[in-house]
Protein backbone atom coordinates (compact mmCIF):
# COMPACT_ATOMS: atom_id res chain seq x y z
CA UNK A 1 0.00 0.00 0.00
CA UNK A 2 1.36 3.53 -0.72
CA UNK A 3 2.06 6.20 1.42
CA UNK A 4 -0.64 8.04 0.11
CA UNK A 5 -3.02 5.15 0.24
CA UNK A 6 -2.36 4.62 4.47
CA UNK A 7 -2.63 8.16 4.83
CA UNK A 8 -6.24 8.49 3.22
CA UNK A 9 -6.89 5.25 5.19
CA UNK A 10 -6.28 6.89 8.12
CA UNK A 11 -8.00 9.86 7.90
CA UNK A 12 -11.20 8.10 6.62
CA UNK A 13 -10.68 5.86 9.93
CA UNK A 14 -10.11 8.69 12.19
CA UNK A 15 -13.21 10.91 10.45
CA UNK A 16 -15.57 8.06 11.09
CA UNK A 17 -14.54 7.37 13.97
CA UNK A 18 -14.89 11.27 15.06
CA UNK A 19 -18.48 11.63 13.97
CA UNK A 20 -19.59 8.72 15.93
CA UNK A 21 -18.01 10.86 19.37
CA UNK A 22 -19.89 13.60 19.01
CA UNK A 23 -23.27 11.62 20.88
CA UNK A 24 -20.61 11.55 24.04
CA UNK A 25 -17.32 12.87 23.53
CA UNK A 26 -16.29 11.79 26.89
CA UNK A 27 -16.68 8.59 26.49
CA UNK A 28 -13.56 6.04 25.78
CA UNK A 29 -15.75 4.11 23.03
CA UNK A 30 -15.67 7.43 21.14
CA UNK A 31 -12.15 8.62 21.13
CA UNK A 32 -11.20 8.05 17.49
CA UNK A 33 -7.23 8.69 18.36
CA UNK A 34 -7.27 5.59 21.04
CA UNK A 35 -8.65 3.43 18.51
CA UNK A 36 -5.58 4.59 15.95
CA UNK A 37 -2.78 5.71 18.07
CA UNK A 38 -0.10 6.98 15.82
CA UNK A 39 -0.66 3.60 13.42
CA UNK A 40 0.53 5.97 9.57
CA UNK A 41 1.58 8.83 10.84
CA UNK A 42 5.08 7.41 9.47
CA UNK A 43 3.25 8.16 5.83
CA UNK A 44 2.69 12.26 7.11
CA UNK A 45 6.57 12.69 8.21
CA UNK A 46 10.19 13.21 6.65
CA UNK A 47 12.64 12.08 8.71
CA UNK A 48 15.33 14.21 10.79
CA UNK A 49 18.83 14.77 9.85
CA UNK A 50 21.63 12.45 11.18
CA UNK A 51 22.88 15.00 13.73
CA UNK A 52 22.73 13.39 16.96
CA UNK A 53 25.70 11.75 19.39
CA UNK A 54 26.84 8.18 17.47
CA UNK A 55 27.84 5.65 19.26
CA UNK A 56 31.56 5.41 19.50
CA UNK A 57 31.96 1.86 17.97
CA UNK A 58 28.84 2.50 15.56
CA UNK A 59 30.88 2.14 12.64
CA UNK A 60 32.65 -1.03 13.99
CA UNK A 61 29.21 -2.54 12.77
CA UNK A 62 29.38 -4.90 10.04
CA UNK A 63 25.54 -5.52 10.13
CA UNK A 64 23.63 -2.17 10.69
CA UNK A 65 20.47 -2.32 12.08
CA UNK A 66 17.26 -0.74 10.43
CA UNK A 67 13.88 0.57 11.91
CA UNK A 68 10.35 -0.39 9.85
CA UNK A 69 10.48 2.24 7.94
CA UNK A 70 14.02 0.93 6.33
CA UNK A 71 15.97 4.24 7.97
CA UNK A 72 19.26 2.79 9.96
CA UNK A 73 19.29 2.85 13.68
CA UNK A 74 21.51 4.75 15.60
CA UNK A 75 22.63 4.45 18.82
CA UNK A 76 22.14 7.70 20.88
CA UNK A 77 23.71 9.11 24.23
CA UNK A 78 23.39 11.43 26.66
CA UNK A 79 25.06 15.44 25.97
CA UNK A 80 27.61 15.33 27.85
CA UNK A 81 26.95 18.79 29.12
CA UNK A 82 23.32 17.71 31.00
CA UNK A 83 24.37 17.12 34.56
CA UNK A 84 22.41 14.17 35.43
CA UNK A 85 19.38 15.34 38.12
CA UNK A 86 20.51 13.91 41.45
CA UNK A 87 22.79 11.29 39.71
CA UNK A 88 20.43 10.15 37.39
CA UNK A 89 19.26 10.69 33.46
CA UNK A 90 15.53 9.25 34.36
CA UNK A 91 15.18 11.91 36.63
CA UNK A 92 15.74 14.90 33.54
CA UNK A 93 13.41 12.82 31.54
CA UNK A 94 10.64 13.34 33.76
CA UNK A 95 10.92 16.51 34.73
CA UNK A 96 11.00 17.66 30.87
CA UNK A 97 8.02 15.48 30.59
CA UNK A 98 5.54 16.95 33.31
CA UNK A 99 6.56 20.28 32.27
CA UNK A 100 4.39 19.44 28.63
CA UNK A 101 1.59 18.25 31.00
CA UNK A 102 -1.71 19.85 28.98
CA UNK A 103 -0.28 19.92 25.79
CA UNK A 104 -2.58 19.86 23.08
CA UNK A 105 -2.81 16.42 20.87
CA UNK A 106 -2.63 16.96 17.03
CA UNK A 107 -2.00 13.14 15.03
CA UNK A 108 1.38 13.48 13.19
CA UNK A 109 2.35 16.79 15.34
CA UNK A 110 5.16 18.80 13.73
CA UNK A 111 8.29 17.00 14.73
CA UNK A 112 10.17 20.20 15.08
CA UNK A 113 8.60 22.25 17.76
CA UNK A 114 6.63 21.60 20.81
CA UNK A 115 3.21 23.02 20.92
CA UNK A 116 1.49 20.13 19.78
CA UNK A 117 2.32 16.45 20.30
CA UNK A 118 1.15 12.54 19.39
CA UNK A 119 2.32 10.19 21.72
CA UNK A 120 5.56 9.36 19.45
CA UNK A 121 6.31 12.95 19.12
CA UNK A 122 5.74 13.38 22.70
CA UNK A 123 8.41 10.87 23.82
CA UNK A 124 10.73 11.92 20.88
CA UNK A 125 10.96 15.41 22.16
CA UNK A 126 10.97 14.90 25.56
CA UNK A 127 14.18 12.58 25.16
CA UNK A 128 15.71 15.57 22.81
CA UNK A 129 15.30 18.51 25.12
CA UNK A 130 15.91 16.50 28.68
CA UNK A 131 18.93 14.49 27.34
CA UNK A 132 20.00 15.65 23.89
CA UNK A 133 19.22 11.82 22.33
CA UNK A 134 17.17 12.39 19.10
CA UNK A 135 15.16 8.93 18.97
CA UNK A 136 13.14 7.94 15.51
CA UNK A 137 10.22 9.68 14.66
CA UNK A 138 7.73 7.18 15.50
CA UNK A 139 6.11 4.58 18.05
CA UNK A 140 6.88 1.62 15.86
CA UNK A 141 11.01 3.21 15.07
CA UNK A 142 10.95 3.62 18.77
CA UNK A 143 10.28 0.37 19.67
CA UNK A 144 13.05 -1.22 17.13
CA UNK A 145 15.31 1.53 18.86
CA UNK A 146 14.91 -0.17 22.48
CA UNK A 147 14.65 -3.97 21.50
CA UNK A 148 18.07 -2.83 19.52
CA UNK A 149 19.80 -1.17 22.32
CA UNK A 150 18.02 -1.05 25.83
CA UNK A 151 19.86 -3.43 27.58
CA UNK A 152 16.57 -5.33 28.94
CA UNK A 153 13.12 -5.54 27.48
CA UNK A 154 10.51 -6.86 29.45
CA UNK A 155 7.04 -7.59 28.51
CA UNK A 156 5.47 -7.97 32.55
CA UNK A 157 4.73 -3.95 33.93
CA UNK A 158 5.85 -5.01 37.46
CA UNK A 159 9.81 -4.43 35.64
CA UNK A 160 9.45 -1.17 34.17
CA UNK A 161 11.74 1.45 35.45
CA UNK A 162 11.36 5.12 36.17
CA UNK A 163 12.03 6.98 32.79
CA UNK A 164 11.72 3.67 30.66
CA UNK A 165 9.56 3.60 27.40
CA UNK A 166 6.51 1.28 26.76
CA UNK A 167 4.69 0.52 23.88
CA UNK A 168 1.24 -0.54 23.80
CA UNK A 169 -1.61 -1.38 20.52
CA UNK A 170 -4.16 0.14 20.10
CA UNK A 171 -7.40 0.43 22.33
CA UNK A 172 -10.53 -1.99 21.53
CA UNK A 173 -12.85 -1.50 24.18
CA UNK A 174 -13.12 -1.69 28.00
CA UNK A 175 -14.09 -5.26 28.27
CA UNK A 176 -10.75 -7.67 29.26
CA UNK A 177 -13.02 -9.93 26.29
CA UNK A 178 -11.34 -7.43 23.58
CA UNK A 179 -7.92 -8.25 24.41
CA UNK A 180 -7.87 -12.20 24.78
CA UNK A 181 -6.69 -14.11 22.20
CA UNK A 182 -5.77 -11.67 19.86
CA UNK A 183 -2.74 -12.41 17.25
CA UNK A 184 0.08 -10.80 16.99
CA UNK A 185 -0.83 -9.21 13.54
CA UNK A 186 -3.90 -8.26 15.29
CA UNK A 187 -1.39 -6.15 18.04
CA UNK A 188 0.37 -3.78 16.35
CA UNK A 189 2.45 -0.91 17.94
CA UNK A 190 0.51 2.22 18.17
CA UNK A 191 1.10 4.03 21.29
CA UNK A 192 4.28 4.79 23.77
CA UNK A 193 4.01 6.31 26.97
CA UNK A 194 7.11 6.92 29.42
CA UNK A 195 7.22 5.58 32.77
CA UNK A 196 7.06 7.58 35.90
CA UNK A 197 7.09 4.96 38.93
CA UNK A 198 4.19 3.40 40.97
CA UNK A 199 2.28 2.46 38.22
CA UNK A 200 1.60 5.91 35.59
CA UNK A 201 2.68 7.03 32.73
CA UNK A 202 2.66 9.91 31.18
CA UNK A 203 1.85 10.08 27.57
CA UNK A 204 -0.27 11.92 24.63
CA UNK A 205 -2.98 10.24 24.22
CA UNK A 206 -5.46 11.68 22.44
CA UNK A 207 -7.25 15.11 21.23
CA UNK A 208 -10.32 14.09 23.97
CA UNK A 209 -8.36 13.23 26.65
CA UNK A 210 -6.59 16.14 27.14
CA UNK A 211 -3.41 15.51 25.32
CA UNK A 212 -0.32 14.98 27.08
CA UNK A 213 -1.70 13.77 30.66
CA UNK A 214 -0.42 11.58 34.05
CA UNK A 215 -2.57 8.29 33.93
CA UNK A 216 -2.85 4.85 36.28
CA UNK A 217 -2.20 1.53 34.44
CA UNK A 218 -5.93 1.37 34.05
CA UNK A 219 -6.45 3.83 32.09
CA UNK A 220 -8.13 3.02 28.92
CA UNK A 221 -6.86 -0.44 29.25
CA UNK A 222 -3.27 -0.01 29.06
CA UNK A 223 -2.66 -2.58 31.03
CA UNK A 224 -4.39 -4.88 28.63
CA UNK A 225 -2.55 -3.01 25.69
CA UNK A 226 0.60 -3.18 26.81
CA UNK A 227 3.07 -5.20 24.75
CA UNK A 228 7.39 -4.24 26.15
CA UNK A 229 9.24 -1.71 27.31
CA UNK A 230 12.70 -0.95 28.28
CA UNK A 231 14.95 0.87 29.15
CA UNK A 232 17.18 3.25 26.95
CA UNK A 233 18.74 5.96 29.55
CA UNK A 234 22.24 4.93 30.61
CA UNK A 235 23.50 5.24 34.08
CA UNK A 236 25.30 7.83 34.54
CA UNK A 237 28.73 8.15 35.89
CA UNK A 238 29.73 7.76 39.15
CA UNK A 239 30.75 11.62 40.46
CA UNK A 240 30.22 13.25 43.99
CA UNK A 241 27.27 15.58 44.14
CA UNK A 242 27.79 18.73 45.71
Amino acid sequence: MSKNAVAALVVLLAGAALLASCANPEAAADDPDLYIGDRGVEAFLHRQEDTGPIAANEAKKKVPIFDPSGFPLIERFPNPSVRPIRGKYAENVVKTAKSYLGVPYVYGSDRTEPTTFDCSDFTRWVYLESIGMDLPWDSRSQAAYVKAFSKKIYTSLSEARRGDLLFFTNYRGENASDYEGLRPSEKPITHTAIYLGNGKVIHSASKLSGGVRIDEWSWRQLHRRFLFGGGIVPAAKSKKIE
